[in-house]
């Protein structure tokens, strides 16, 4: 079984982003966590007791959010939900170099 550390490095957030998905009910049932910073990514995690809520960002914007019965399991979905945007861009990347 693969064991998750948090990493306290990064700044935790209380409230939540507004998108087009009403979050506000989970501003006041856990803090957010930073769980993943790398490019144009970030991915936060948030304890909502029931399930592990996260949510991932593009250029500070919301793209996606999911429910995982662990936090570990958490990582896990936005790992590879990220691993598919990354592969999103490399291809769009290609596509915009062919054309030059």
């Amino acid at each position: 079984m693969m064991t998750a550390t948090l990493d306290f490095d990064h700044k935790e957030e209380d409230a939540l982003n507004p998108s087009l998905v009403d979050r506000v009910r989970f501003a006041g049932l856990g803090t957010r966590i930073e769980i993943f910073r790398e490019g144009r990514y970030r991915a936060f995690v948030q304890d909502l007791e029931c399930v592990w809520r996260w949510e991932i960002h593009r250029d500070d914007e919301f793209v996606q959010e999911g429910c995982s019965l662990s936090e570990s399991s958490s990582r896990e979905a936005v790992g590879h939900v990220i691993s598919f945007y990354r592969r999103s861009d490399l291809r769009q990347a290609d596509k915009d170099d062919a054309r030059n």
